[in-house]
């Protein structure tokens, strides 16, 4: 019972921790759902001592030839460590303990969830090897019921605490955003980071020849100029470009609403959703709902973007993560 409680337990932590972490890699509210991820992580920490206890008792048994008793148990110790890595990158970069940039200069947060999303394969595997099936009784009982009490309570308070000593830890000039982002820039035009997929930004963009098509389920396709871009009438937003590579900078951003193209192209009845193109080739895909909220950006700060920050025309989606405002924007398709 007590094995069935305990791993029964840890993969529904799991489970919050990856749904929760992957909505996080898409959208930057609420911050609720940011909340929850770590104050799972902390009931996982909890409950990880009786997880060792399991562990150390199936060790004890040693390795054979069979195949659950020797590759299984191999890639068990090595989940663990990773799992165990996995929460300490998390915690450096919360408690800005160490570099902020680690291996292939990427930043902690960004090798916190490379390898977070990393475990999922060798996790599901596992899983199916080597946990019993939780069974009703498990969970019915009084005892069972306090434990989760106090793994919650214990979940809540390691929270608690953790932000407390995060707020203590925190750099004046770069307050942390509550999805655990770093203030890089704002409100400095194109003093904002860049950062790019390999190979971006490689094509530069020659604004006499460069042509945004839109197409797909509409009436009247549009292939607009730079210059007829420029003509239309313009609308400013504030909003903050969060990026999942740890920095959040907030910028006034003035453009074209996307809705207005659209009105113009006039949807056919069976248009669902938009993609937004890039001139690499890079695509990001949003509802009809969300497009209400899209600016099709010329300039940042009153500025005109130079090619890094994505010339000559760059989404904004104040809803979606940075790595979905796309740069570089030649096409426009209605599915």
């Amino acid at each position: 019972m007590f094995l069935r409680f305990t791993n029964a337990t840890l993969l529904a932590l799991l489970a919050v921790l990856t749904l929760t972490g992957l909505y996080g890699l898409m959208w930057p509210w609420p911050a609720w759902m940011f909340e929850t991820h770590r104050a799972a992580a902390w009931a996982l920490v909890a409950l990880s001592p009786w997880k060792a206890l399991i562990s150390f008792r199936s060790l004890r048994r040693g390795v054979d030839r069979r195949f659950n008793r020797s590759v299984v148990v191999i890639l068990s110790l090595v989940l663990a460590a990773m799992t165990v890595l996995v929460l300490g990158l998390g915690l450096a970069w919360t408690w800005r303990v160490g570099p902020e940039r680690g291996w292939l200069w990427q930043t902690v947060i960004s090798w916190h969830w490379y390898l977070a999303l990393g475990l999922l394969a060798p996790l599901a595997f596992h899983v199916w090897r080597r946990w019993p099936r939780p069974k009703r009784a498990d969970f019915a009982s009084r005892r069972a019921a306090l434990k989760l009490l106090g793994l919650g309570a214990a979940g809540v308070v390691g929270w608690a605490v953790a932000e407390s000593f995060a707020l203590a830890r925190q750099n004046p000039a770069e307050p942390r955003r509550f999805t655990g982002s770093r203030e890089k820039g704002s409100f400095s035009g194109l003093g904002y980071p860049v950062n790019n997929l390999i190979g971006e930004g490689k094509i530069v963009l020659d604004p006499a020849t460069w042509r945004l098509a839109l197409g797909g389920a509409v009436n009247n396709p549009l292939a607009l100029t730079y210059d007829e871009v420029l003509a239309l009438p313009t609308s400013e937003v504030t909003a903050t470009l969060d990026c999942t590579d740890g920095w959040y900078s907030t910028q006034v951003w003035r453009g074209v609403p996307l809705t207005d193209l659209l009105k113009q192209a006039g949807l056919r009845p069976e248009a669902k959703v938009i993609a937004l193109k890039a001139a690499s080739g890079y695509a990001a895909y949003f509802t009809l709902a969300e497009v209400e909220e899209i600016l099709l950006a010329t300039h940042v700060g009153g500025k005109a973007f130079d090619h890094w920050h994505g010339f000559p025309l760059r989404a904004v989606v104040p809803s979606r993560r940075g790595w979905q405002w796309v740069k570089w924007l030649t096409e426009i398709e209605v599915l």
